[in-house]
């Protein structure tokens, strides 16, 4: 894991946590963001774009979970 990520992985889960407010908890989502980065980094051949790719990652799982569970 890079010094960086820690900070980047925050970023993303404070971001997200605004945008799923009153869907999921903070701890539902960090689990997803953290749980997105480990899967990421293990397999990125492009690690400048790891923060991007885990935004979008994220939240696109977060939204598909919200979509199966009826609350978006």
């Amino acid at each position: 894991m890079s010094v960086t990520a820690p900070a980047a992985v925050s970023a993303v889960v404070d971001e997200l946590v605004t945008v799923f407010e009153g869907v999921f908890t903070r701890a539902e989502v960090a689990f997803v963001v953290e749980d997105s980065w480990q899967d990421l980094q293990s397999h990125s051949r492009t690690p400048h774009f790891l923060t991007a790719l885990l935004r979008k990652d994220a939240r696109d799982r977060l939204t598909q979970m919200a979509h199966y569970r009826g609350l978006r």
